[in-house]
């Protein structure tokens, strides 16, 4: 059987960290894929377009296969990396975090970084509630509405499935990712129906 469940979070949390004048805000918020975390990262930098650097860094995937981490013009992993260790040493995933920084007019060197980007990631991941939660996939199918009394019996018997049909009578199937294969098999031997 496939893992499919993981620690994360649900809810964006958000800390403020100060070191010899410069001000570091930092903000740790779920997400579902590398796009949605790019997505994110770009709704920062034009909220605080102000700032004199927004670094981030997150982690994908169950097994937390994929990391990734931005440095944002700031020395070599000074900032994005020590990000990444506060997430993966929480052991999380499914995460962003983003510290925009504001200059105090102090150089903080790379230990000074290194404590001041660390530290704000660290301050949020300490204040974020962990939960256990479960990798999802959603199927989208369609059939005749004189036969979707065949697909709505169906789901009735399924526990650990949700649904929700849309205006134009597309059904929005969503389960543990672990168990697609099967719904999946079970949904095609349904008459009439098509994944799409």
């Amino acid at each position: 059987m496939q893992v499919d469940k993981y620690q994360g979070i649900t809810a964006q949390v958000s800390s403020e960290y100060r070191s010899s004048g410069s001000k570091f805000y930092g903000y740790l918020f779920p997400i579902n894929s590398a796009e949605d975390f790019e997505q994110r990262i770009k709704q920062y930098k034009e909220e605080y377009a102000d700032a004199t650097h927004v670094c981030s860094a997150c982690v994908i995937g169950v097994d937390r296969a994929y990391q990734r981490c931005s440095d944002d013009g700031e020395p070599s992993s000074s900032s994005g990396r020590p990000i990444l260790h506060a997430l993966l040493s929480a052991e999380i995933t499914y995460v962003g975090c983003a510290v925009v920084r504001y200059y105090g007019g102090k150089k903080l060197g790379i230990p000074g970084l290194i404590g001041a980007y660390g530290g704000a990631a660290k301050l949020c991941v300490e204040k974020a509630t962990i939960v256990e939660l479960v990798v999802k996939e959603t199927i989208r199918c369609t059939m005749h509405h004189t036969e979707a009394y065949r697909l709505y019996n169906f789901l009735a018997r399924q526990k650990d499935v949700t649904y929700i049909t849309a205006p134009d009578g597309t059904f929005e199937i969503t389960c543990r990712k672990s168990l697609t294969r099967k719904l999946l098999s079970d949904l095609n031997n349904i008459l009439t129906l098509k994944v799409i």
